[in-house]
């Protein structure tokens, strides 16, 4: 077999299934074509299962195979073409992962902005549950309930002087304790207030 050509062996592979032709023509070319795969993808293990591939897939295709130049050209192509599914794949790759790590940015600063909008905001009911009772009912009817100082005067039977005195007082409280305004903060980014 060592003395015939590579088309006299790709004639016995296809005519007459040949395994004997075909290991001949795989023990000329392997190291050729691995050692370009090795330069191109700079990984032994890949490379070697490139040359495999290539080799099992003319092995397969060996009935149909239509070779225009020479085998060594046809191996070269061949091996071309694998290369450019390869870089095509690595840099589908890439950008799946490059989405996969911005999506999962967003979605870690989003858990971190819930997480950090439920600690304030439990904070901030902490100190609001800390206000005297009077301050702490007209404090939650003019922010829960969004009731004006003269709604809330009339509602209570206090003077709308009074309700706006204590709604100063349980802001002062809350600005003293440097809440209010972080909650504040808070509760405009999250579109609430």
């Amino acid at each position: 077999m060592k003395q015939l050509s590579d088309i006299a062996l790709l004639d016995r592979l296809k005519v007459h299934d040949d395994r004997v032709a075909f290991d001949e023509l795989y023990l000329r070319y392997w190291d050729a074509v691995y050692t370009i795969a090795v330069r191109k993808l700079e990984d032994h293990e890949q490379a070697k299962d490139l040359v495999h591939d290539v080799f099992v897939d003319i092995w397969y295709r060996r009935h149909t195979l239509v070779i225009h130049t020479s085998f060594a050209g046809y191996l070269y192509t061949t091996l071309s073409n694998r290369f450019i599914d390869i870089v095509r794949r690595r840099a589908v790759h890439t950008r799946m992962q490059e989405a996969l790590l911005r999506e999962l940015e967003q979605t870690s600063e989003s858990a971190y902005d819930v997480i950090a909008y439920q600690e304030l905001e439990s904070r901030l009911m902490t100190e609001i549950d800390n206000l005297p009772a009077a301050m702490r009912q007209i404090f939650l009817l003019s922010r829960d309930e969004q009731l004006s100082a003269q709604e809330i005067a009339d509602q209570l039977s206090l003077s709308p002087q009074t309700v706006k005195n204590q709604i100063h007082n349980a802001l002062e409280r809350l600005r003293a304790k440097e809440l209010y305004l972080h909650s504040l903060a808070l509760l405009f980014c999250a579109g609430i207030y």
